[in-house]
């Protein structure tokens, strides 16, 4: 397979394979600060400062840049070649099979941005998965199961991304803040729980703080409250049952402790517009 250069911008994710930066400015945009940001070097090398901590980076090297870092390319080599992906925390939300994906969520909370060296075997799998995500995100809206190819091929991507980040020696030890640790802790217990406790006082509780606090942590985390990061899962979960066909609504109703299939079905619909019977017709339409 021969990559070439290609851009792709859309809402909250941004996709960038093969680009020659040609000036520092350039540079600059392809680091957007509200989004979370995997950069990698294919040739060349750079200096960036993130938060005002310079980082050297060589060919085959990667780094994963939290969103709302102060980035700045301070020097770069002639024939510098770089890739990257961005993305929101709400398009990672929208386009994850399960939710936390607690894998890779340590790298994009992290308090300091963290670099590894890839073999080239290893870099040239990845490449292969970013310009999958890229192929995807770029076909036709008209596709039959688009936002399935495009949520399959990015949740591939970032795991194969955790999988380099959990076996390299050369990845430094990241260091999080009290409250990052609260949250790693909540999404833990919430990909355990979801199901089955939909309170912010289970939560809470099973961590020792008050109900407060643990909201206040998750919204200076994530931008989001803790009763909201724990609909948004039950709405996964609710996605996922629903794929089955053999399960009816009221079992997926009982299964996720609903009082009735009224409450379920209201709930479901409050968050994406569709009840849970015109969304299952919608996932396996052909139309």
């Amino acid at each position: 397979m021969t990559f070439r250069k290609s851009k792709y911008k859309t809402a909250g994710i941004q996709l960038c394979v093969f680009e020659n930066l040609l000036s520092k400015h350039i540079a600059a945009h392809l680091i957007p600060q509200e989004y979370s940001t995997v950069l990698i070097i294919n040739t060349g090398a750079a200096v960036i400062s993130i938060n005002s901590r310079k980082v050297h980076l060589f060919i085959n090297e990667l780094i994963v840049i939290p969103k709302r870092s102060d980035c700045e390319i301070l020097l770069m080599s002639r024939g510098l070649c770089i890739s990257t992906l961005s993305f929101t925390s709400e398009f990672a939300f929208d386009n994850s099979i399960r939710w936390p994906h607690i894998g890779y969520f340590n790298f994009f909370t992290a308090q300091y941005a963290s670099k590894i060296f890839l073999k080239k075997k290893d870099l040239k799998n990845l490449m292969y998965l970013l310009a999958l995500v890229n192929y995807n995100l770029k076909i036709s809206n008209s596709r039959v199961f688009k936002k399935e190819l495009i949520l399959l091929s990015f949740n591939l991507f970032l795991y194969e991304l955790a999988g380099h980040y959990y076996r390299s020696s050369w990845n430094e030890k990241v260091k999080y803040s009290s409250a990052e640790k609260i949250a790693l802790q909540f999404f833990r217990l919430l990909e355990i729980h979801c199901r089955k406790q939909h309170s912010v006082k289970f939560y809470a509780d099973a961590l020792n703080i008050s109900s407060g606090h643990l909201t206040k942590t998750i919204k200076q985390i994530t931008e989001i409250t803790a009763k909201q990061c724990i609909e948004n899962a039950l709405i996964l979960e609710a996605k996922i049952l629903l794929q089955n066909n053999d399960l009816t609504i009221l079992s997926i109703s009982e299964a996720l402790l609903f009082a009735n299939t009224s409450f379920f079905s209201n709930f479901f619909k409050r968050h994406t517009s569709m009840s849970p019977s015109e969304y299952r017709l919608k996932l396996h339409s052909t139309n």
